[in-house]
Order: structure tokens, then sequence, then C-alpha cells
């Protein structure tokens, strides 16, 4: 099945099927060119591979890069569950690793599943 994001600065939100993506006004400047670690090439291709990790009835909802304490480690966050409906209740946080920037492949470093009493609380700066 197709999927649909949203990136924006890091981050990347699934579009439902039925709804087309946002239309973007065309900017009144040219926008300044983004440093190459947050390349929008890298991130789809990020996604692509993300993708591969999961089972074919799991989606990510939510992918939002991290900042990692090594300089080279590329980290995210990902919101999976699965397509069907009725399914919020098998939502679970994912933490992947990539080792470089241009990494073709990625680790999964974490697995939490969110019951209906679950609390997440995110220390850091990031």
């Amino acid at each position: 099945p197709r999927q649909s994001f949203v990136m924006v600065k890091g981050a990347a939100r699934l579009l439902p099927a039925e709804e087309p993506p946002p239309a973007e006004p065309p900017p009144a400047e040219p926008l300044p060119a983004e440093p190459p670690c947050q390349a929008p090439g890298k991130q789809e291709q990020h996604l692509h591979l993300m993708m591969q990790l999961l089972c074919p009835q799991d989606a990510i909802r939510l992918a939002v890069r991290l900042e990692s304490a090594r300089p080279r480690r590329v980290r995210y966050l990902l919101v999976v569950r699965p397509e069907e409906a009725g399914a919020e209740a098998e939502t679970a946080l994912l933490g992947v690793d990539f080792a470089h920037e241009g990494a073709t492949h990625c680790t999964l470093g974490m697995v939490l599943p969110l019951w209906s009493d679950t609390q997440v609380f995110l220390d850091g700066d990031g």
C-alpha cells in the first residue's frame, strides 16, 4: 500500500489514504539551502528504510528525528500501529538508529507498547 507523509523540519506525519496532501503555497522568496543532514531526500530514504522494519499490516503514524549524543548517529522515534480500524490499542513507540546520515540500513533500538494507562515522559533539550 502507498503511504503519504508530510515532512517538516525533522518530523514526518502519515496522511490518511482518503485525505489528499495539503497544498503548499509558493514561497514569497527563495528559502536558504538546508544543511546536508536535513536534506529532504535523505529523510525520505530514512522513512522507506524504517518502513521495511515493520510488518506489512503496520504503519508509521509519526516519525520524529531526535538529537543524538553521538555526532554521526541518526535517531528517530516512531509511533506505529496497524492500519486496520480499531487498532489504536496496539500502538507502540519504536526507537530506530542509523549509523550515519547515508546509511543503507537501520536498527531497532527500542520497542515500547502503549497501553491505555501508559504515561510516557521524554526528558532532554530536544
